[in-house]
């Protein structure tokens, strides 16, 4: 079974006070670099397809001859989805394809393994992690309604999928209103009548948004 990744790195970096969160070194490392060691030397994986940015496309151009999996590298679009879509056109046409945001470093073989293979038996496979926090609903800094969190988790990377699957679903759509309407795949999915599949993620799997992030990051790998 062939398996393929694409590796999101094309986000605009927002909430962070840097122009690409990709390309914060940790330990001498990219964050980028983090996340793709792991795909390179995990056995399943055979191409990997990066979506990038402008910003740094030349600096990923740069890690082709370290890692010899990278079978492309290309710009990404102007929302995730468009992103994972530009990746999805791009990529080796394998059985299942991996989908992982480079923000995430501290992605892991066991959840490679796992995510590759659930998606081989129902056709997507998506870490999640249940929320341990109360949580409510919020309008102008005012808690409006409280919600059941046993029924509420948050979603992670990597997530696998039928490659095929996907790639007839985008042939039905209209995908650039769906690139407006939603932020991901799962989403895409469901709002299509096919259900993802979701298996339990990992604490640590945290992705670089904030500030703060970097902070408990360099801790974490600094261990």
């Amino acid at each position: 079974m062939l398996t393929s990744a694409i590796l999101l790195a094309g986000g605009n970096s927002q909430r962070i006070s840097t122009d690409d969160k990709t390309t914060i070194v940790f330990n001498n490392k990219t964050v980028l670099e983090y996340s793709l060691d792991k795909l390179q030397n995990h056995k399943n994986i055979q191409y990997i397809t990066i979506v990038c940015s402008e910003k740094n496309k030349n600096t990923i151009n740069k890690f082709k001859p370290k890692y010899n999996k990278i079978h492309n590298i290309v710009l990404g679009g102007e929302s995730r989805l468009r992103s994972l879509i530009i990746g999805f056109q791009n990529s080796f046409k394998s059985d299942i394809t991996l989908v992982h945001d480079a923000a995430r470093p501290l992605i892991t073989k066991k959840l490679i393994s796992e995510s590759i293979d659930i998606a081989s038996k129902y056709k997507s496979g998506i870490p999640v992690i249940h929320q341990t926090d109360s949580t409510y609903v919020v309008s102008n800094k005012i808690l409006t309604q409280s919600l059941d969190r046993s029924n509420i988790i948050g979603s992670q990377t990597p997530q696998a999928y039928n490659t095929k699957m996907i790639n007839q679903l985008l042939e039905v759509i209209n995908i650039k209103k769906s690139a407006n309407l939603f932020n991901d795949l799962p989403e895409l999915l469901l709002s299509n009548n096919i259900t993802p599949y979701t298996f339990t993620g990992e604490k640590y799997n945290i992705k670089l948004t904030f500030d703060d992030d970097i902070n408990i990051m360099s801790k974490i790998l600094e261990k």
